[in-house]
């Protein structure tokens, strides 16, 4: 369709999500509206170089053309912020909104975490029981990757260790700030399983170029495969750690 080849070329990446749909819907309109009004300003541009071409040998002399002229560019381009405005802010809302699931799938509730320069997720774990002992945690984790199922809301709590930094994966939400001793929420859902790219869009320092992440949207089924795979691979290690230590090989422990 005409329309989505349009769209495909003012804003390249396709929303997998109602909020990122809404989001891209604000960048479209605001590109069209920007094209209108630099085609307006350009029109009246050559329209008094024409108006102007003999007239140099005339007299002056005064017009009171330019008042009406004046308060017509004025109406034009008080409308044009209204509709901006008034659309900003319905499709703002939209995107912010928490998107209703049609397998009526309960939230899930992710962190993020950005540190120079990576992307650090916790997901939250329904049965921790199984976790070893000690481990105070009720999450299980990945660096770079996030992995999220199909039509579910997620609700992404977004934080920094350090500076600050900003996850952008425009195919799903909204760009969200990382700020060290705050945080920012976005709630979406993603409603086609694949892979979306996103990166860091802050500077943050000399490794800001390659602090990229990639979100894998898979299957319920999928999903809790690879939960129960992350929390086993956090078990395995931390009986090895302990192993290490009760047999005094851990570096800085000593058997008495």
């Amino acid at each position: 369709m005409p329309q989505a080849a349009l769209a495909d070329v003012l804003a390249p990446d396709s929303p997998a999500s109602g909020s990122a749909d809404a989001s891209r819907t604000i960048y479209v309109v605001m590109v069209i509206l920007s094209m209108v009004l630099f085609l307006a300003v350009l029109a009246a541009i050559l329209r008094a170089v024409r108006s102007s071409r003999g007239r140099d040998e005339q007299p002056e002399r005064r017009t009171r053309a330019a008042a009406g002229i004046q308060r017509r560019v004025g109406y034009g381009l008080g409308a044009a912020v209204l509709v901006l405005f008034v659309v900003g802010i319905l499709f703002t809302e939209k995107a912010r909104d928490v998107e209703a699931s049609e397998s009526g799938a309960e939230p899930i509730a992710i962190k993020a975490f950005g540190q120079q320069w990576l992307w650090r997720y916790e997901y939250p774990v329904a049965d921790a029981a199984d976790l070893p002992d000690g481990y105070s945690s009720d999450t299980a984790y990945s660096y770079h990757d996030l992995v999220i199922p199909v039509d579910t809301p997620i609700e992404l709590t977004v934080s920094s260790t350090d500076v600050l930094h900003r996850w952008t994966v425009p195919a799903l939400s909204r760009p969200l700030d990382a700020v060290p001793g705050d945080t920012n929420v976005a709630n979406f859902t993603a409603n086609e399983e694949g892979t979306y790219e996103g990166r860091s869009t802050r500077f943050s320092g000399p490794g800001y170029s390659p602090m990229t992440t990639t979100v894998e949207v898979v299957s319920q089924e999928e999903y809790e495969a690879f939960i129960e795979e992350r929390k086993a691979g956090i078990k395995e290690a931390r009986e090895a750690i302990q192993s290490r230590v009760d047999d005094g090989t851990a570096p800085g422990v000593e058997l008495r």
